[in-house]
């Protein structure tokens, strides 16, 4: 009669052993108790520092344009200006409507006019930044933002804001329109000369 405990399946010699380990991992307490910093994810020491890298520089901004001349200044250089577009209008009008009939010689005095005061106005303005009444005053005429030349649209839209003005006041008288339409000046500003001088 077989006895059943020999059919057991037979003992393995050696047991299942855990993975293997150098015993300087197991017992070398700075890695046990700390990790490589590059491990946890963390920065380079010079990453953290660098202050280019953690606020980058921004773009440098326009200069703002000077203060503005006071109203005083203003009404001065826009008289003498208007003095100086009628005598030259007229004046301009009288040499080619010579021996002209009335209503060619209004013509003429009409287009010699808008005319001188666009050349007055306009280019001056691109070109030199003033006019001559302005010169006097020592008044430059600048963009509102930083401070540059005007641009040519900006300088008709302004010269157009500018003839309008005087017809437009009775209207506005009767209306009660307390805020100024004209202030804006359509970017452009009246600076002081010296202002400019100092940047």
């Amino acid at each position: 009669m077989i006895d059943p405990q020999h059919h057991q399946a037979p003992q393995q010699p050696y047991a299942p052993q855990p993975p293997y380990s150098h015993p300087y991992q197991q017992a070398h307490p700075y890695q046990q108790a700390q990790a490589h910093p590059y491990q946890q994810g963390h920065a380079h020491p010079y990453q953290q520092a660098h202050p280019y890298l953690q606020q980058p520089q921004q773009p440098p901004q326009p200069p703002a344009a000077p203060r503005e001349v006071g109203d005083e200044r203003r009404m001065l250089f826009a008289g003498i200006d208007a003095l100086i577009t009628c005598f030259g209008g007229f004046g301009l009008a009288m040499q080619l409507a010579e021996d002209k009939t009335t209503g060619t010689y209004w013509t003429y005095v009409a287009i010699c006019f808008f005319g001188v005061s666009f050349v007055h106005h306009v280019l001056g303005a691109v070109l030199f930044r003033t006019t001559v009444g302005k010169f006097l005053l020592m008044t430059r005429v600048v963009r509102a933002d930083d401070a540059g030349r005007p641009r040519f649209w900006q300088a008709v839209r302004r010269w157009l804001l500018g003839l309008t003005w005087l017809p437009m006041q009775p209207i506005l008288g009767i209306f009660g329109d307390d805020g100024d339409p004209y202030e804006d000046g359509c970017g452009l500003r009246y600076v002081h000369s010296r202002d400019l001088r100092r940047r």
